[in-house]
This record gives structure tokens, C-alpha cells and sequence, in this order.
């Protein structure tokens, strides 16, 4: 009877590795996904102007940052709009900080 006991007792604890194991799997592809998202991101923008809105951010605490920058694209968005090819999130945003 004791040995049923041990054979659960050990089916648990490798069941426990195994899930700590995928746990850190996923971790490990959320970064890469969001190392990913941020690279494409400066090749967007330029290594220069990423630079630049990240010290700007820094220097106005990052939730205000992404305040007043959610709210100039919003002013932006009808202004795109009316031009077309014109982009949403360029350089008029750094003056507007």
C-alpha cells in the first residue's frame, strides 16, 4: 500500500516540475515576444527618436507620458484623416511633450 502512496506522491512532484518547467518557458517567449515588438518598434521610429521619447518619458514619469501621448494621437487621428499619407505619431508629438 505504502509503495501506491510513494509511485502518487513522486507522479505529483513530477508533475510539479513539469508545469515550473513550462512556467518558465513561457516567460522566456513572452520576452523574445516582447523583445521582438520592441525592436520592430525602433525600426520604426529610428534608434535616435526611440532615444529620445524614452528620455523624454523618463523625464515626465512614464504614465504621464503615455497620457499625454494617447491623448495627442487621438487629436492627431482626425488630422490624418483629412491627409492622407500623412503619419500618426511623428515628430509633432516630441514638441507636444
Amino acid at each position: 500500500m505504502a509503495s501506491k502512496i510513494d509511485r502518487e506522491r513522486e507522479a505529483i512532484q513530477q508533475a510539479e516540475a513539469e508545469l515550473e518547467e513550462r512556467k518558465k518557458r513561457l516567460q522566456e517567449m513572452e520576452r523574445e515576444e516582447t523583445e521582438r515588438e520592441l525592436h520592430k518598434l525602433v525600426r520604426k521610429v529610428g534608434i535616435e527618436q526611440s532615444i529620445a521619447l524614452l528620455g523624454m518619458a523618463v523625464s515626465m514619469k512614464p504614465k504621464r507620458a503615455i497620457e499625454v501621448l494617447e491623448t495627442a494621437a487621438g487629436e492627431a487621428e482626425p488630422k490624418a484623416a483629412a491627409k492622407p499619407g500623412a503619419k500618426v505619431g511623428q515628430p509633432e508629438l516630441l514638441q507636444a511633450t
